[in-house]
């Protein structure tokens, strides 16, 4: 019985100092009155490494490494349109891209904006969310050991 209350415990104190209760929920942080951010770290990571890395928000990245490397996650979004951007850093030319799925969007390939350092994506994803609700996001490997920072939703007229 102690083993399983404090098992509950180490739950509920994990949950509340990182306020994420599931891997794929992960939690919106505001930037702005229309900006906010989602951390890759936080989604539900399939064949993917979190990495420490200084300079990251939250001090950590996801690389993707192989074919079956992705990242998903479940968020809700209110209806409107969307701006979408990937903050990313590619450690070669070789090694900077990546597919991301928003919404029912067909999957784009997106990649970093320089080598080295972590930038958004040089184009955004442009997403149409017809009603109050749920928001798939899934980002998929195109080239090995990207390294994922946050996805960022800005609310556009």
């Amino acid at each position: 019985m102690i083993r399983k209350t404090m098992i509950v415990v180490l739950l509920l104190t994990f949950t509340m100092l990182t306020g994420c209760a599931s891997m794929n929920k992960p939690r919106i942080q505001k930037v702005g009155k229309d900006v906010f951010f989602v951390e890759v770290e936080e989604f539900k990571l399939t064949n993917a490494q979190v990495q420490e890395l200084e300079g990251a928000s939250g001090g950590k990245v996801v690389v993707l490494q192989d074919k079956n490397s992705k990242a998903e996650a479940t968020i809700q979004l209110s209806k409107g349109n969307y701006e979408i951007t990937v903050y990313a850093l590619g450690p070669s030319y070789d090694e900077d891209a990546f597919y991301i799925t928003v919404g029912d969007n067909a999957e784009e390939r997106r990649w970093t904006e320089n080598i080295g350092e972590i930038l958004p994506t040089l184009d955004v994803v442009n997403l149409t969310q017809e009603a109050d609700g749920p928001c798939d996001i899934l980002i998929s490997l195109a080239e090995p050991n990207v390294q994922l920072d946050r996805v960022e939703f800005k609310h556009v007229p």
